[in-house]
């Protein structure tokens, strides 16, 4: 994930696609040093929109709105709208 790209927003994903965006989110998150933000971003294929759901507002708590995690939050944000496409 690059600070140089523009997001396109999309709120019809698909599991696959949620799936794969969190991973790309993981990983940013792991490059960046954020342990704590990588640990909530492991381990979620197949998980519930629920469950999802209170990893993704516990990221978005632990990056707390900082302008440098700004791409990486506005994925996350596009995230949370997309989980009731879940299936």
């Amino acid at each position: 994930m690059s600070f140089d790209s523009t997001m396109k927003f999309s709120n019809t994903m698909n599991r696959a696609e949620i799936e794969a965006m969190l991973e790309d989110c993981r990983s940013f998150a792991a490059a960046a040093d954020l342990p704590a933000v990588a640990t909530l971003l492991t381990g979620v294929a197949g998980m519930a929109a629920p469950d999802l759901g209170k990893r993704i507002m516990g990221c978005l708590e632990q990056l707390g709105g900082k302008d440098e995690y700004a791409l990486l939050i506005d994925k996350l944000d596009m995230l949370l709208l997309n989980l009731p496409n879940l299936k």
